[in-house]
């Protein structure tokens, strides 16, 4: 195994790098360690049903059927 490792800017071990072919031999052996979902980058069907989502919202606002928040209130929940 050759991994690889990521420090902070004081020298401290902060992070580990596995290459993904033998992270699939690891999470193979060891399914505990397999990926969860929320890990994983959104697919191709929920980045269009957001996007829909979306287009369904702004009709909604031109209709005058619902109230968007203003950037200031979006900055705030941050």
């Amino acid at each position: 195994m050759t991994p690889q490792y990521t420090y902070d800017n004081k020298g401290r071990t902060v992070g580990v790098f596995i290459p993904i072919g033998q992270w699939k031999k690891i999470t193979k052996k060891y399914k505990e360690l397999e990926t969860v979902e929320e890990d994983l980058p959104p697919t191709k069907e929920e980045i269009l049903k957001s996007i829909k989502d979306g287009i369904h919202q702004a009709k909604l606002y031109q209709q005058g059927k619902i109230k968007l928040k203003t950037a200031q209130q979006l900055l705030d929940e941050l």
